[in-house]
């Protein structure tokens, strides 16, 4: 998509998107989940976060994989530590995908049990308040997960550039 921005490699700059507002969307995500009533009043800020955190796994997944194409390019072979790297970047998009979508899925739920009201809900949906707290928990459970996979492709990204000149 794109190698540099105003001549630096963009993949540096752009991980930090990820980085930052995956963990905040799920530190947001447990709040709302603990708090429901908060729900109404932020499960759209949050799903936004999840969904630029998300939006940031794709652009550094992207810039990442020019950054290493302009490596093989200019000839330079390509360390185990950023082919596993890449990898985990990989893993880091697909997890933080699931979390926007699962989150999004809770907040559009929420908003349409409130719309219909209890009555209605129960007619479409057998037990609504265990469909809601079933949601509520996955959220949590994929927030957390794409946090860990998120932390564990930074750590690994970060070891394999200022690592490489030891032996």
């Amino acid at each position: 998509m794109f190698e540099t921005f105003d001549g630096l490699p963009a993949h540096p700059l752009v991980v930090h998107l990820p980085v930052v507002l995956v963990p905040l969307a799920a530190l947001a995500v447990l709040a709302l989940a603990l708090r429901p009533r908060l729900l109404r009043t932020f499960g759209v800020v949050v799903t936004v976060l999840a969904g630029v955190g998300f939006a940031g796994a794709l652009l550094a997944t992207n810039s990442g994989e020019a950054l290493e194409e302009s490596f093989r390019a200019a000839g330079q072979t390509i360390p185990e530590t950023l082919r596993d790297h890449a990898e985990m970047g990989d893993r880091a998009q697909v997890l933080a995908g699931l979390f926007f979508v699962i989150t999004l899925a809770w907040v559009v739920y929420d908003r349409w049990h409130r719309r219909v009201g209890a009555e209605r809900a129960t007619a479409v949906v057998r037990k609504p308040r265990h469909l809601a707290i079933g949601l509520a928990v996955v959220a949590v459970l994929s927030g957390a997960a794409a946090t860990a996979s998120v932390t564990w492709a930074g750590h690994s990204g970060a070891r394999s550039v200022w690592e490489q000149d030891q032996p």
